[in-house]
C-alpha cells in the first residue's frame, strides 16, 4: 500500500513539474513574441498581456525553483523581470503638476450592448459629476434616458466620423462648453470642451477587436490618421476611447506617438472585461481604454468605473491646465 502511495505521489509530482514547465515556457515565449507585434497582429495581441504574464511567470518561477529545484526557473524569472520593467511606469511615472484647481471631468465608455442599462449609466455619470461623457457604440435615444433618469445633462449634437462603429453620444453637464467639430480622420467624434480656464480638443474613438490581418491593418490606418491629425493641432488635445489594445503593443505606439499617457502613475486598471470583483477587480483583465494628451494640460486624477453592463468598464479622468 505504501509503495502504491509513493508511486501516486511521484506521478503527481512529475505531472505538476511538467505542467509548470509548459506554463512557464509558453508565458516566456509570449513575452518575447510580444516585441514583434509590427510583424504580425497575433503577436501584437500577446503584448496586451504584460501584466498577467508577469504574475504567471513570478508564480511559476518561484514554485518551479523552490519545489522542484529546477534551474530553468531562472529563465522564467528573467521573463518576469522583462515584463516588470515594461509595467513599472504605471506606478513609477508621474503626471505634470496642475496650475489651478480648475478641471474638466470626462467619462469615456464603449457602451456597446448597454441596452437596458442606459439609465444606470446616466445615473453613474451624474454621481461622479462628470462634465462631459463620450459614449461609443450606443443608441441615439439618450434624450429620453436623461429625462427618465432626471440628471442635469444634455445631448450634444455632433457629426460622427465615417469610421465610427455605430452611434456616438456626447453628453454635457450644466454650463460646460462643448463645441462640435468635424471629426479628425479616423475618429468617431471630435469636440472642443471648456470649463473655467481649461480648454481642450477631445478626440474620441472606439475600434473593433482585430481578429484578422485585414482588421488589424485597418485599425493601424485609423490610429495613424488620428495621430497625424492631432499632431497638427495647436490647441491642447486628448485622444480617448476603447483602442482594443494596451500600452505595450505596436498598435498603441502608432496612435500614442508624441502623446502623454494618462495611465502613468495611476497603477494598473483593467477596463475589459467588466469584472468588478472587490479589491482585485481592476487587475482581472486588460487596460484597453485610454486617454492620451498633449499640450499645456495634465491629468491630475484618473480611475476606472464599475461594471455598468457593457463589456468594458468606463474610464474617468480629469483635465487641468499644467503648471509652467
Amino acid at each position: 500500500m505504501t509503495g502504491r502511495n509513493s508511486v501516486d505521489v511521484g506521478t503527481g509530482r512529475k505531472f505538476s513539474s511538467v505542467l509548470l514547465f509548459v506554463i512557464g515556457t509558453m508565458a516566456s515565449l509570449a513575452t518575447v513574441f510580444g516585441f514583434f507585434g509590427a510583424t504580425w497582429w497575433g503577436w501584437d495581441r500577446l503584448a496586451d498581456w504584460r501584466f498577467p504574464l508577469l504574475v504567471i511567470l513570478v508564480i511559476t518561477s518561484v514554485v518551479y525553483g523552490f519545489v522542484f529545484r529546477r534551474a530553468l526557473s531562472g529563465v522564467f524569472l528573467l521573463a518576469a523581470i522583462v515584463n516588470a520593467v515594461l509595467v513599472a511606469p504605471l506606478w513609477l511615472s508621474t503626471q505634470a503638476t496642475v496650475e489651478s484647481s480648475d478641471r474638466i471631468r470626462i467619462v469615456s465608455l464603449d457602451a456597446g450592448g448597454s441596452g437596458d442599462n442606459q439609465k444606470e449609466i446616466a445615473l453613474w455619470i451624474d454621481s461622479v459629476e462628470a462634465d462631459v461623457a463620450l459614449l461609443y457604440r450606443t443608441s441615439p435615444d439618450w434624450s429620453a434616458t436623461l429625462t427618465a433618469a432626471d440628471v442635469p445633462y444634455r445631448v450634444v449634437s455632433t457629426p460622427v466620423g465615417s469610421d465610427a462603429v455605430g452611434h456616438t453620444t456626447v453628453l454635457a453637464r450644466g454650463d460646460t462648453s462643448v463645441a462640435p467639430l468635424d471629426p479628425v480622420p479616423g475618429s468617431d467624434v471630435t469636440i472642443r470642451v471648456g470649463l473655467a480656464d481649461t480648454q481642450a480638443i477631445v478626440v474620441g474613438l472606439a475600434v473593433q477587436n482585430p481578429g484578422s490581418t485585414l482588421l488589424a491593418d485597418y485599425r493601424i490606418d485609423r490610429f495613424a490618421s488620428v495621430n497625424a491629425a492631432v499632431s497638427e493641432l495647436l490647441e491642447p488635445v486628448v485622444i480617448t476611447g476603447n483602442l482594443e489594445t494596451s500600452r505595450w503593443s505596436h498598435a498603441f505606439e502608432v496612435i500614442a506617438q508624441g502623446m502623454t499617457n494618462s495611465e502613468d502613475g495611476f497603477g494598473y486598471s483593467a477596463t475589459w472585461p467588466s469584472t468588478d470583483w472587490p479589491i482585485i477587480g481592476e487587475y482581472m483583465g486588460l487596460p484597453l481604454d485610454h486617454a492620451l494628451y498633449r499640450g499645456d494640460i495634465t491629468v491630475p486624477s484618473r480611475r476606472v468605473g464599475p461594471d455598468l453592463g457593457p463589456a468594458h468598464r468606463p474610464l474617468l479622468f480629469d483635465l487641468s491646465a499644467a503648471a509652467g
